[in-house]
């Protein structure tokens, strides 16, 4: 017991010596990395401003860190005690990340940017560190669209590092001409302020319900769940979900949501179909995949390419439908969810019709599966 005490009071003793180490450790090296990082900011203010010849911080100004894109800090850029211009530093979402400073003149044109760091994919998205990319963005005015492959040159194999860096390039920008405008005298915004598009999120069941049928189309629509059958196995894949939708008790559709292995874990997709097995939609409920990849199916530009056709169509990748660049996986496991989805909605709804069920046979899915 003696032995124990000992053994557990010197543990608590090395932990404790520890965490006062490593206390002083950080107290010690913090304020090297800060000046270490905001010596490398100062080194960048006059790269992408090199008509000025002193910056300061911008008064008045209070940094947005809660948003997609986070302004972190902006700068006065002088010549002899006049402003020119602003060098705003901003960071957010790539393929993965990206921190960039972003020069901008009182004319509303950019003057030069420069990365201060960017996590992106090395040999894709890291090419948005080569001149041939970065440079395009010189001498653009703030208002343009910053549209990839429209008034801005995609990255080959890249193209959501692409967009990432001409979302951060076109929003800070703004900020900071905004911010110009208002306190220097610069040129005002001849467009509509910048809004940031906010990443699509899963639909809750309820609000599915109300986007599959709208209340404006289907103001007396009804939505019955079955229960029976429920937590069944279909292709590996499991009915979470079965709903009839009836007017005026007549049956004009039915949705049936399954889980299925997506990339990371598993999904939830809800598909509605109408009497004559048309498929009038998916929404997804549940999706937890890659951030700016596999989450993107959540997209409607993705999920609608499924509406308008027929059950008994196939939906396999590269032939009926588009993939996400980068999200095979997530696309294929989706695009399951929808057809097994589809055609258990198709059977619900003849089973409660009186009908005999579609003819469907052994479907084909893509099954592609992430390797653990």
């Amino acid at each position: 017991m003696k032995n124990m005490l000992k053994l557990g009071l010197s543990l608590a003793v090395f932990a404790s010596v520890a965490c006062v180490l490593l206390a002083l450790v950080n107290n010690a090296t913090a304020p090297v990395i800060a000046l270490s990082k905001q010596a490398e900011v100062n080194k960048g203010l006059t790269v992408v401003f090199p008509d000025s010849n002193s910056f300061e911080a911008a008064p008045n100004f209070t940094p947005e860190l809660s948003g997609t894109v986070k302004i972190e800090a902006l700068y006065l850029a002088k010549e002899n005690d006049v402003v020119k211009g602003a060098v705003v530093q901003a960071s957010g979402p790539t393929y993965d990340k990206a921190s960039i400073l972003i020069g901008i003149d009182m004319a509303r044109t950019i003057t030069g940017i420069q990365f201060l760091s960017i996590s992106d994919t090395p040999g894709f998205g890291q090419k948005a560190t080569e001149p041939e990319f970065y440079t395009q963005f010189a001498g653009k005015s703030i208002d343009d669209d910053f549209e990839a492959g429209k008034d801005v040159d995609s990255i080959s194999g890249a193209t959501i590092t692409t967009k990432g860096v001409a979302q951060i390039v076109k929003y800070a920008s703004y900020i900071a001409g905004e911010y110009l405008a208002t306190n220097y005298g610069a040129d005002s915004s001849s467009g509509a302020s910048v809004v940031i598009a906010q990443p699509a999120t899963v639909f809750t069941y309820e609000e599915a319900y109300s986007s599959l049928f709208p209340p404006s189309q289907f103001p007396s629509a009804q939505f019955t769940e079955i229960n029976v059958g429920l937590d069944r196995i279909v292709s590996n894949m499991v009915v979470k979900k079965q709903v009839i939708v009836t007017i005026a008790g007549k049956p004009i559709g039915a949705m049936v949501a399954v889980s299925g292995q997506s990339y990371k874990t598993s999904g939830t997709v809800l598909t509605a179909v109408d009497s004559n097995n048309i498929i009038l939609g998916t929404r997804i409920i549940q999706l937890a995949d890659t951030p700016n990849l596999g989450q993107l199916a959540l997209e409607e530009d993705f999920y609608g390419q499924f509406s308008n056709k027929s059950v008994t169509d196939n939906l396999l990748i590269n032939t009926d439908f588009d993939i996400i660049s980068g999200a095979t996986i997530t696309s294929a496991c989706v695009a399951d969810m929808v057809k097994v989805g589809a055609v258990e909605a198709s059977h619900l709804l003849s089973e409660y019709m009186g009908k005999s069920p579609l003819a469907v046979g052994e479907y084909r899915l893509n099954k592609i599966y992430r390797e653990d």
